[in-house]
């Protein structure tokens, strides 16, 4: 604080106008202070640091007195924790090196030579394949529907419009029981369909037609470029290695390795589903998805009815080839 001192002149009983100090003399900072701010700056900084997805998870200690209060302000802070807990282990699990389905799946194509004897012309087949694979959503009334998997069939050169093939349980409201004659399934053919490109952008898809007996559905989508379109391979037969892809919700491509099964439907299912034996039965993210040879070429359709199931190539070619043609696919029964 400046010093103030007030001067008398001689004779006089009131002190003259006081002389004040300059002041823009600067303290010199206490290191200890110093010291204090840095710590408390690298405490916040860890603190945000901790609470990032690869940071350790921490177990909050709970005393068991702390039960026995009947306080529901406690009560609401230990459920808190635990939900902390809890949604920091599933950030935890999501991650690629954490991640089971992802860590078996890069085995599967990579890594393991029993599965895979020639790594590079799998890892070629592979990465061309899934330049032709899409992730598609649906909804209705802004509500979300479904989230399936397709991939490139056709391109118009003429109008820059892709078709792309998938599941038709993409627009399907009600599913069916467990009997798939039952007929108990309903499709919102004005449901909005979305095709998600890599890089988070998304382009409206239109439905073409669709197809309730073989669970398929074709949408035409506008580019601004051509669209990678695969080859079929009609010969698919039981004990073939295959790869299952897919895409997830943030367009990654998802692979997983399966052998196609010695397996007929049963008496619940289509008559033209075969069944192939792979790490994940049941993909989250692959109904509507191809399987491959190795190769690189179709081999199926990733339906997901049942475990395992798949619609074989061959007749993705017959309802392909009848769509070009007639716009529509016939069914046949044979009794």
């Amino acid at each position: 604080m400046a010093l103030v001192r007030a001067r008398q002149s001689p004779g006089s009983q009131s002190p003259l106008e006081p002389t004040v100090r300059s002041n823009t003399r600067k303290r010199k900072r206490d290191p200890a202070a110093n010291r204090k701010s840095k710590k408390r700056k690298r405490t916040g900084e860890e603190e945000e640091v901790s609470s990032a997805d690869s940071s350790p998870v921490r177990q909050p200690h709970i005393p068991d007195r702390m039960y026995r209060l009947h306080d529901l302000n406690t009560s609401k802070a230990i459920q808190k924790a635990r939900e902390d807990v809890s949604a920091k282990r599933a950030r935890h699990m999501g991650l690629a090196t954490l991640n089971v389905h992802m860590c078996r799946a890069s085995m599967c194509v990579l890594d393991d030579p029993n599965l895979v004897p020639d790594r590079e012309s799998a890892r070629t087949a592979v990465l061309n394949a899934g330049r032709s694979v899409l992730g598609l959503s649906s909804s209705v009334g802004g509500k979300p529907l479904a989230r399936c998997c397709g991939f490139w069939v056709d391109w118009d050169e003429k109008n820059k419009i892709g078709t792309a093939l998938t599941t038709s349980r993409l627009i399907c409201t009600k599913s069916a029981s467990l009997d798939s004659w039952s007929g108990q399934e309903e499709y919102d053919t004005n449901a909005e369909v979305l095709v998600h490109m890599q890089g988070g952008t998304t382009e409206k898809a239109t439905l073409q037609y669709h197809q309730k007996h073989y669970d398929l559905a074709f949408f035409s989508v506008r580019m601004d470029r051509p669209v990678h379109i695969l080859s079929f391979n009609d010969g698919v037969k039981r004990s073939d290695h295959v790869f299952e892809l897919g895409r997830d919700e943030s367009s990654f491509l998802r692979i997983s390795h399966g052998v196609v099964k010695f397996l007929n439907p049963n008496l619940l299912e289509r008559y033209h589903y075969m069944h192939v034996h792979s790490a994940d039965p049941r993909p989250k993210y692959g109904k509507g998805a191809p399987l491959i040879d190795f190769g690189g070429k179709i081999v199926g359709m990733v339906n997901g009815n049942t475990s395992g199931s798949f619609i074989p190539s061959s007749i993705l070619v017959k309802c392909l080839h009848l769509w070009r043609k007639f716009q529509y696919v016939l069914v046949y029964f044979c009794f």
